[in-house]
């Protein structure tokens, strides 16, 4: 992996395209332009998933910019089924808690799912969809007695019920 100081320091005098944004963050912070240079290509060309995100957020959030700037109006994002998820993005799209999504996780149920050096846990979209899938997961749980009320359970209104209950308790 280059540094900046070996791509802006060069005996050839190569551009290190982060120099300009180095340079701006350390005229802001007062930190050394070096060291900031350097943290940008530490982060940036590294081969780990939260590096790969971090750049496609950076390129977002650039497009994002200059969309405003020229006032062009951006189409949403489109979730990729590789997009790392958090458990309550897990949960939401199973319809279950997000104990429950981090317990699957945890059991290593959910295939590819990783846990940050802080317990964070992600997992793929693919993979949550794949287990849904598998598991024949139709969505969210219903409300029991709602149900039991469209099935007619429930015919008696409560007053009835009631008096039902009293008279019960009379014949006892």
């Amino acid at each position: 992996m280059s540094t900046a100081t070996t791509l802006g320091k060069t005996s050839a005098h190569r551009y290190d395209p982060l120099g300009p944004l180095a340079d701006a963050i350390s005229s802001m912070t007062g930190a050394m332009s070096d060291q900031v240079a350097n943290a940008l290509h530490q982060v940036l060309e590294a081969t780990t998933p939260q590096s790969r995100n971090a750049r496609l957020q950076l390129i977002r959030h650039l497009v994002d910019i200059e969309s405003q700037t020229v006032s062009i109006e951006m189409p949403k994002a489109v979730d990729s089924a590789n997009d790392l998820i958090s458990t309550a993005q897990a949960a939401e799209l199973l319809g279950f808690s997000r104990p429950y999504v981090a317990m699957l996780i945890d059991q290593n149920k959910l295939a590819g799912a990783t846990v940050s050096a802080g317990g964070h846990r992600r997992v793929s979209r693919a993979a949550v969809l794949d287990w849904k899938a598998k598991h024949q997961v139709i969505g969210k749980a219903t409300d029991l007695r709602t149900d039991g009320e469209k099935a007619g359970a429930y015919k008696s209104s409560e007053a009835d019920v009631m008096r039902r209950v009293k008279a019960l308790e009379k014949s006892r």
